[in-house]
């Protein structure tokens, strides 16, 4: 199996980087990626996770979609760094310097403190292909995927990029051992990994945004300046999938989208803020391209 450690890591989603990686398309290769900790020593001037890649996907070009499967996270540390800097996140008014606690964990639980412990809720922060035009800091989350940190972005589940630039130039990175929606205060239990992914070209998906499947949910995804903008984009294309797959006029779709499909706050910290709708694949045709 290919793999690539994780100083192949770079700090942009950028069309212009030369792969490190070449893979067909669904190849199963794994990727090693840093954390803060592994960092540690230039905390706080360098609060930026790196992701592992750009990996040269076979077959992907502009107008197709890549599906990556994510098979396995496994956490490889034993200890993550949870962050506090001052004018980030929810509380950064009132953080007055920066900080990281170390947490340790095992298989089952982080322990927060002698008295809390957490079950480990393993994820990728990070996971995106490159923009069509220009380098994306991989802190920001957009079209191309980047930092969207969904708590769904775990084990079993499969994330849809558009493809922007021949390869696609997939990366990933930024895992965490435990993460709530919305990382309100800037970080997660933050960790090294070692990912086991697939790659595959879709020929017959369009997509403007990413897309996130696991065996219970569709999600749609988006990012704004701000939740109403963000929001906007993930009902507007769960919308249009519903159109697309049931048959339904625009207000049933969105009739519909009111019922059963939740709004979640990916994240509120970072440059863009993310949500995601979730709508139940049962009620979606066995067929369709996302089943």
């Amino acid at each position: 199996m290919k793999f690539l450690p994780k100083n192949q890591c770079v700090l942009e989603y950028n069309p212009t980087y030369p792969p490190v990686l070449r893979v067909a398309s669904g190849e199963t290769f794994q990727l090693e990626t840093p954390s803060i900790l592994t960092y540690i020593a230039d905390f706080p001037n360098k609060v930026t996770v790196p992701v592992t890649g750009p990996v040269f996907v076979e077959g992907a070009r502009p107008g197709t979609v890549l599906k990556a499967d994510i098979i396995k996270i496994e956490l490889t540390a034993g200890e993550g760094a949870i962050c506090a800097i001052p004018g980030r996140g929810a509380f950064g008014d009132r953080i007055l310097k920066p900080e990281y606690k170390v947490v340790r964990y095992d298989k089952k639980y982080a322990y927060f403190n002698d008295q809390i412990k957490l079950s480990l809720r393993p994820m990728v922060g990070k996971i995106g292909v490159a923009p069509s035009n220009r380098g994306i800091n991989c802190n920001t989350p957009g079209p191309h995927g980047g930092n969207m940190d969904i708590t769904d972005v775990t084990d079993g589940a499969s994330v849809y990029f558009p493809v922007f630039v021949e390869g696609a130039l997939f990366a990933a990175g930024d895992v965490h051992a435990v993460m709530a929606d919305g990382e309100s205060e800037v970080s997660a239990v933050e960790t090294e990994s070692l990912l086991t992914l697939r790659c595959e070209i879709v020929t017959d998906l369009k997509l403007t945004h990413p897309l996130l499947t696991n065996n219970k949910f569709v999600m749609t995804i988006g990012e704004g300046k701000n939740l109403e903008e963000a929001y906007h984009i993930a009902l507007d294309d769960m919308v249009s999938l519903l159109i697309k797959y049931l048959g339904l006029a625009f207000l049933d779709a969105a009739m519909l989208v009111s019922q059963a499909g939740d709004i979640k706050v990916n994240q509120i910290v970072n440059p863009l803020v993310g949500v995601r709708v979730a709508f139940p694949r049962a009620l979606l045709p066995p067929k369709s391209i996302i089943n």
